[in-house]
């Protein structure tokens, strides 16, 4: 049975052997290894994605399968988001090695780290049990914390990852005085027993007292993973942590654990909540307005591009949300087809960040002042990806919110539209504070030259890879869309 179920954790396992040769390798070699580190940080990261493509076929007709008594499942759900991750971690091995700014920090702990942050992310997606969700977000956490304070001698990094610290532990505590409430309720750890057991609470004579049990028990779940996505009234860690973070890792944390907070997230209201017992949906619809509101409202007055981009990443999420708050497989589809284009284009702006910052020091975006005529290529992929976040056609992202507000707007009800029209309202706010960017690029001047490194150039060519599928993407979609509706979770 063991050999059986290690058959299919064999992604897991290439990770963990590749985390622990990253560590042995930086203990044996000396001298300079950046280069070495980095490169074996993406082939394990490769061997991981074919592993991963091995147990995707292998699976055949099988819609999933349960690992380990039923604490994990592998199905075409998890496989979708952690190819998501492996992509993420490839792109964040190679802004590490790039960029200059983690370059004498990035010996084998920061990329074996790295590595154990994918694992986390593994696991918490695949989680169908209580506790390995709770053991999932806080291994994430940790990694995370670490990550974000790996620059030891940088006040503005240890400051961030304190303020991560806390908020986390705040977080983790009322998530688990939530799973103890459901615990106590279904007398489960299992997700699909807990579903069960709600619906037969549901269709029995339930008491009051069991409906405040139960609706205690999801508030505390859902405070943890609106932590982990960055969600109102969760989000005040995230503009702190992502200007204090290396700008490598704010990048990974822009995407990575924020997919990874969405999947989990998903799994459990649908798995263990019946919507009729609890209306998550009026719940998820709330923090959906609130968090993509206070996001666009906000970013208005940022003058550091990291702090914008941490609170448009709390607006992303909010318009994710509100797909959420749709309960249909077609929101599920949306989020999940929103998320591979947030990927490219998230990450193609840092890149032009990380590009900036290492060439002028700064993170304002003054700095970005004239950079069409200092450096015309990457201010070209900073408008494709800005325009792309806003959701302006003929680009990836218009596509990506075209099916998040029609699944919205498929429920034809009156909250729904109202939600609906919040959502365009904010995107175009979002317009404003984006093009503050664009404005400093293309018609503000700057005195300070712009000397382009090899570093930089390898970076906008990195930028280039990634704006090209989101070009294309706005053209044409049909092949993620299918890959993406062969992995929904379908409702029940």
């Amino acid at each position: 049975m063991l050999l059986n179920d290690l058959k299919f954790f064999v992604p897991e396992l290439v990770l963990i052997i590749g985390l622990m040769l990253v560590f042995v390798t930086d203990l044996l070699v000396s001298g300079k290894k950046r280069c070495l580190l980095a490169g074996l940080t993406m082939a394990v990261v490769a061997a991981a994605g074919y592993a991963l493509a091995t147990v995707n076929c292998g699976m055949g007709t099988l819609t999933n399968v349960s690992l380990f008594s039923s604490m994990i499942v592998v199905d075409k759900f998890a496989i979708y988001f952690k190819a998501i991750f492996l992509i993420t971690a490839f792109l964040g091995a190679i802004f590490s090695y790039l960029s200059q700014e983690v370059e004498d920090y990035s010996g084998g702990e920061y990329f074996g780290i790295l590595l154990s942050m994918v694992l986390a992310m593994f696991v918490l997606v695949s989680s169908s049990n209580l506790l390995m969700i709770f053991l999932g977000m806080e291994f994430l956490s940790a990694t995370s914390y670490i990550l974000t304070a790996f620059r030891r001698q940088n006040k503005a990094s240890s400051e961030a990852a304190l303020k991560y610290v806390i908020y986390g532990a705040s977080a983790s505590g009322i998530m688990l005085f939530g799973l103890s409430y459901l615990y106590g309720l279904t007398g489960s750890l299992d997700l699909n027993v807990i579903g069960s057991e709600i619906t037969n609470l549901l269709s029995s004579d339930y008491s009051v007292a069991t409906r405040a049990i139960a609706s205690i028990a999801f508030i505390g779940v859902l405070a943890g993973f609106a932590y982990k996505i960055a969600s109102v009234p969760f989000h005040m860690w995230c503009p702190d942590v992502y200007q204090g973070a290396p700008t490598p890792i704010t990048a990974i944390l822009s995407v990575g654990p924020k997919a990874a907070g969405f999947a989990i997230l998903i799994r459990f209201l649908l798995t263990a909540f019946p919507a009729d017992f609890f209306s998550w949906q009026i719940v998820i619809g709330v923090m959906a307005a609130a968090t993509m509101t206070l996001g666009n409202l906000v970013a208005i007055s940022q003058s550091n591009i990291k702090r914008l981009l941490a609170y448009s990443s709390i607006a992303h999420a909010g318009y994710m949300l509100m797909a959420l708050a749709a309960f249909s497989s077609e929101g599920i589809s949306a989020i999940m087809f929103y998320l591979a284009i947030y990927l490219l284009m998230n990450l193609g702006a840092f890149i032009i960040v990380i590009a900036v910052r290492d060439v002028t020091g700064s993170e304002e975006i003054g700095a970005f002042a004239g950079l069409i005529d200092r450096a015309p290529f990457l201010a070209i992929m900073l408008t494709i990806f800005l325009f792309s976040l806003v959701g302006l056609p003929p680009l990836g992202g218009f596509i990506g919110k075209f099916y998040l507000f029609a699944a919205i707007m498929k429920k034809a009800t009156f909250w729904y539209y109202i939600l609906a029209l919040i959502g365009v309202v904010n995107s175009a706010i979002s317009l404003y504070y984006y093009a503050r960017i664009m404005r400093a690029m293309f018609f503000e001047k700057s005195s300070q030259a712009f000397s382009e490194t090899t570093q930089s150039k390898a970076l906008g060519f990195t930028a280039l890879v990634l704006a090209i599928p989101v070009l294309l993407l706005g053209i044409y979609w049909t092949l993620l869309q299918d890959i993406v509706l062969k992995s929904t979770i379908l409702l029940k």
